[in-house]
This record gives C-alpha cells, structure tokens and sequence, in this order.
C-alpha cells in the first residue's frame, strides 16, 4: 500500500523490509506525484500504482532507474509490460548494489513531450504563472568524442531543448550530472561547466548534484535538469543560504547550495548533493564514514531549518555511498535518531573528491 507524506500529503509503508513512498505535492491548477521504490521491491508494485494516474489523464515526466545493467533495462521495459505507455524520459544510471526507482508524474495540465533526435528527454507543461521543463536522461551528441567535449555537447544540447520552448538555460533551478569515472575529469568537467555558465551570462546558479556514476549508453556523462520561468508575481525563485557551509564556487565548483521555487500554493526547495565539508571547503572525518554522515545530516538540517522546512518535509531523495558496504550505516543512522522514514534510495556511486564516503540530495516542500 502506498500512502501520502503528512507536510505535503506523503506517507511511508513497508512492503518486504522495504520502503515505498508516494508524495503528491498539490499545485493551484495541477498535480505532481513522486514514487520512491528501492530495488528490492517487486516493479509490478510500484507500476500499478501509476496504472489508475495514467487510466485518469496523468503522465510519466520522467523516470530514473538506478542498479545494475540487466535492472536498469529491465526496469524501463517493465513499464510497458504494465500497459503503461511511458511519455516522459528515462535515466538509466548503472550500480552494482542499491538504487531502486523514482517516477514523476503529472496530472491536471497538459503537457508535451520533448526529443533528442528520436528519443522523448523531457516534458514542457505551463499554467498561468509559470512554464516548467523537466529534461532527463540527456546524452552527448558523440559519445566516442573526448570527455570534456562530451560535456560542453550535453549543456549545448539542454540549452537549444529549452530554446525551442521560448526558454533559457537561465531558467534552471536544478541539474544532475551522473559523470562516468568522476574522479579522474571532474576539474575539467567544472572547467567546462564553469566557462559554459559564463558564456551564456548565468548568474543564478542553480542547484546541482554531481555524483559518478556509469550510464547504459556507455557516454561520459549523462544529466537531468529543472527549469521554471516565471510569467508573474505569483512565482519566484531563490537561493537558500547554507549555514555550515560556504558557497560551492569558492572551490571552483559552480553550483548553489539550495534553491527554493515558491508558487501560489507550495514551496520546494531544491538542496544540492551535500557532502562532509567545512566552512572552508575542506573533507570533515576523512575515512570515516559514521562521521561523514552525521556531519552531512548536521548541515542538511542546518538548511532546511534556514528555509523553514525539517527532514519530514523531504519529497524525494537519494543517499549516494562509496562503499556498498556502508549503505547499512544510513539505518544506523535513522534508527539511533528515530527519524521519520523519507522517500530515500541508497545507492553505490563514486563522490567527487576520493576522501568523501557519503552524499544526501533531496527536494523538501511544504504548503505555503
């Protein structure tokens, strides 16, 4: 069974030791749902909760699979095998343990598909104050072309999908990077993402995660982006400040902590993957992963406090740890504190700096 989250009508249920978790965040004139399932949970379980918001009108925005190759691939064939005719774009991002499910959905406006060549990599859907573009699973143009190139070839191709909808790359509040081997090219991914920020005049940074982690096509990299442009007074987008931590720019990476998207109705705030690190940019707990935890989990409270929100209020989220081994600490964790359980994956990746263990993203939202 899967109910709903009690901040922005959310819930959790336990199925097979496992957790599954709807969150539906209730616009003015429209509705988004986010299924949370882990990869021990049967797919026909969650598949026949979007059979009823599909039946009635709602649409898949995006779905992203992480796990191993032969999961991932049969994870996206499944929907079909549902009867669900997925619309929305797939993100496919390999790992040998852990991971699990998230799909968006949309119900109440209408919407189109987007395309890279012959594949669906977004959706466009707009109401009276707002146009939004969810992309997902972008991919090079040439995969055989260098890495760094690979990565200029991705942003291109995100911002002329947005400019054929009258928007801007200016217009994110939230990237994905998954980046094939990040440890050995991150500087020069930053490079390039950095040059190509200032290239189009971006002065609002959005919200990123930049985690590693292989993909199906076998590319560099692959990514995943909100966008939101405002048309009025009745929405607004903002960043929020991290306490315990300093600006992610003061050691070359061009990202904001947070960012919130506040509407008529909801405020979702957007937190960036978050790590162990100090105000001055440096590792805490090296080595350490129970402390590497509770360091992060200290600056991710530090900030959802900073916007008014608490861990509860958490809409979607993914764990990502170096070791496999470690995911049983991220229960430990929750456990020691008693926490209320969140819409969460807990997934293998690689971190960006080879002395970090753990990284949190997550999206919060609350009713205005």
């Amino acid at each position: 069974m899967i109910t709903d989250h009690p901040a922005v009508a959310l819930r959790s249920a336990s199925l097979l030791d496992s957790t599954v978790i709807s969150c539906r965040m209730k616009h003015r004139t429209w509705t988004e749902r986010l299924l949370t399932s882990p990869v021990s949970v049967p797919g026909n379980f969650l598949f026949d909760q979007l059979k009823p918001i599909v039946a009635a009108g709602g649409v898949i925005v995006d779905a992203d699979f992480f796990g191993c190759a032969d999961y991932t691939s049969a994870a996206s064939h499944e929907l079909l095998s549902c009867g669900i005719q997925s619309s929305g774009a797939a993100l496919l991002i390999e790992s040998d343990k852990g991971g699990g499910m998230q799909i968006d959905t949309l119900s109440g406006v209408d919407s189109k598909p987007l395309y890279d060549g012959d594949s669906v990599i977004g959706r466009v859907f707009e109401d009276a104050d707002a146009k939004y573009c969810v992309l997902s699973g972008v991919l090079p143009a040439d995969i055989a072309s260098q890495r760094d190139v690979q990565a200029g070839q991705v942003l291109q191709t995100i911002q002329k999908t947005l400019a054929g909808e009258g928007m801007d790359f200016k217009d994110v509040v939230r990237t994905w990077f998954y980046v094939d081997r990040i440890l050995e090219w991150y500087d020069d991914f930053n490079r390039v993402r950095t040059a190509f920020f200032t290239r189009q005049g971006i002065t609002r940074i959005p919200a990123s995660t930049g985690i590693g982690a292989a993909n199906a096509a076998g590319a560099a990299l692959v990514a995943k982006v909100i966008a939101v442009m405002p048309k009025n007074g009745n929405v607004s987008i903002n960043g929020v400040r991290s306490p315990l931590q300093c600006e992610a720019s003061r050691y070359g990476s061009a990202f904001s902590r947070a960012m919130e998207v506040r509407d008529s109705s909801l405020r979702t705030v957007y937190v960036s993957g978050t790590a162990s690190i100090e105000p001055g940019g440096k590792t805490v707990h090296a080595g350490n992963t129970s402390g590497q935890i509770e360091k992060t989990m200290e600056v991710i409270h530090a900030l959802l406090a900073e916007a008014g929100m608490e861990l509860q209020d958490t809409i979607r989220a993914i764990a990502y740890f170096r070791r496999s081994d470690d995911i049983p600490l991220w229960h430990e964790y929750c456990r020691n504190r008693n926490l209320v359980p969140i819409p969460i994956l807990l997934v293998p990746a690689d971190i960006c700096r080879d002395d970090l263990l753990f990284e949190i993203e997550l999206d919060a939202a609350v009713y205005n």
